[in-house]
């Protein structure tokens, strides 16, 4: 499974029962028609002083050690930017925890024959049946103007190449490297977002699969190479300016600490 800490910006347009607002889905196969959920929850405050933590996905579920609130939060929506969250009460970045989660073999056997975009909508809509049924989170979302960046070609063309290849493709990322196969720019937005902390709306127009590198300093370590905005444009022929869009934000109105059990 995927988990990353930065995604695509959801749209919302109703309100459901639980009271954040949120897209409808699109049409799902019989496979899938119900709503998964979760068999067995164990929270527990995280007691012991110390830096790091850990989330690792099983095939019936999940385990986070030592993380707070905020960084779940990141598995329960697709977000570009730290600016699409909104109303967070202090003890959500500083209360940290132990999170223990399990489905029955049915909805295991389901989760794990789900594929692309339907399986991370699952994934988000379970992280956030633990927010609310054990944080009792109530949240609504609204557009603010926000600054983005916007990803155009630049003036001396893209050096972007299609992809030739019959493999499926595929992407690796790491500190201030990604490694593409046969993948399109969407795939290329998501991380950069991640990675300039702001959201990225694509302008290039470029709508194939593509074979690439981009390489670049991470921000620990300035004197190792070029900046990811001069990577993109020496390297992909791409550039990142500067714009204000509309922008969906997750405004937080209710969030407790849970019981521990």
């Amino acid at each position: 499974m995927r988990i990353i800490l930065a995604g695509i910006a959801i749209l919302l347009t109703f309100t459901s029962a639980t009271g954040i607002s949120q897209a409808p889905d699109p049409p799902k196969s019989d496979s899938v028609s119900k709503h998964l959920t979760w068999d067995v929850v164990s929270i527990k405050p995280h007691k012991q002083i110390e830096s790091g933590g850990s989330m690792y996905i099983h095939p019936d579920g999940f385990e986070i050690n030592n993380m707070t609130l905020h960084s779940i939060f990141w598995s329960a929506f697709d977000f570009k930017s730290e600016d699409q969250i909104a109303g967070w009460p202090a003890w959500a970045n500083s209360d940290r925890f132990d999170i223990r989660a399990k489905m029955t073999a049915d909805d295991a056997e389901i989760f794990q024959g789900l594929r692309g975009d339907e399986r991370d909508r699952q994934w988000h809509r379970l992280t956030r049946q633990i927010l609310e049924d054990r944080f009792s989170m109530k949240a609504h979302v609204e557009q603010r103007e926000l600054p983005v960046y916007e990803l155009v070609v630049s003036n001396q063309g893209s050096k972007l190449k299609e992809s030739g290849s019959d493999s499926p493709g595929g992407s690796s990322y790491g500190p201030g490297k990604i490694s593409a196969k046969k993948t399109p720019i969407k795939a290329l937005i998501i991380n950069l977002s991640g990675n300039v902390g702001r959201v990225v709306i694509d302008r290039t127009g470029l709508t194939g699969k593509y074979d690439f590198e981009l390489t670049w300093a991470p921000d620990n370590q300035p004197d190792a190479g070029p900046s990811i905005f001069t990577a993109l444009h020496e390297q992909l022929g791409l550039k990142l300016q500067s714009a204000k869009a509309p922008v969906d934000v997750v405004v937080i109105d209710h969030l407790e600490r849970p019981s521990e059990n």
